[in-house]
């Protein structure tokens, strides 16, 4: 799994658009599909009903989206108190 499919797929979630969120995250629509899918496979299940418009999440994906935000901002404050603490060069 990689960082940046969560970031993708917080960013379908808060969307709601599989094109607007490749635009944002500046990739193709079908590059940002197969993230989306290739998460998916990593989850074991079905994150987005892609039968609805404007996109909504699942059950799962909503679990998951609650989960991503935190992880998300947990990475974002390591890497913040890493580079606080590391040594001037």
């Amino acid at each position: 799994m990689e960082t940046k499919w969560l970031e993708d797929f917080v960013s379908l979630a808060e969307t709601r658009s599989f094109s607007r969120s490749a635009q944002l995250r500046h990739v193709t629509q079908p590059a940002f599909s197969r993230r989306i899918q290739s998460l998916e496979a990593w989850a074991g299940t079905d994150l987005v009903d892609r039968s609805s418009y404007p996109t909504q999440l699942t059950p799962a994906g909503q679990m998951l989206y609650a989960q991503a935000l935190g992880l998300l901002q947990s990475l974002q404050n390591t890497r913040a108190m890493l580079r606080d603490n590391a040594p001037a060069e």
